[in-house]
């Protein structure tokens, strides 16, 4: 029989960061000195506020400025630093914040340029 801990972290990869479940799939663009530009489709949960903080209805056309991304470290298999560039979706966010809360990996990005 699993503990608590053991439970809780198969249940955030099974359960949490499964795209048949809660998490999306979005794509993450990388460049490292080996591999050159890598676009990877990963399963993430994302939530996005407009700058005055309020949650974003999801539509097309509509500007997003602060996201937050919940997602795996084993998917992402790197750990952003704050001020680097994040690229989700096309679009170039700037790490804000970043924390491992129960196995996961909380993001707060910002696009360039908002305020």
């Amino acid at each position: 029989m699993l503990n608590f801990k053991d439970q809780l972290a198969k249940d955030v990869q099974n359960v949490f960061m499964n795209p048949l479940e809660f998490a999306e799939m979005h794509e993450v663009t990388t460049a490292t000195p080996n591999r050159g530009v890598l676009k990877r489709m990963l399963p993430m949960i994302i939530e996005k506020f407009t700058l005055d903080g309020k949650p974003v209805q999801h539509a097309d056309g509509v500007s997003v400025h602060n996201v937050v991304v919940h997602i795996s470290p084993d998917v992402l298999a790197y750990t952003p630093r704050v001020d680097q560039a994040f690229v989700l979706d096309g679009a170039t966010y700037d790490v804000k914040g970043i924390s491992n809360d129960t196995g996961i990996f909380k993001i707060v990005l910002q696009a360039n340029g908002a305020g």
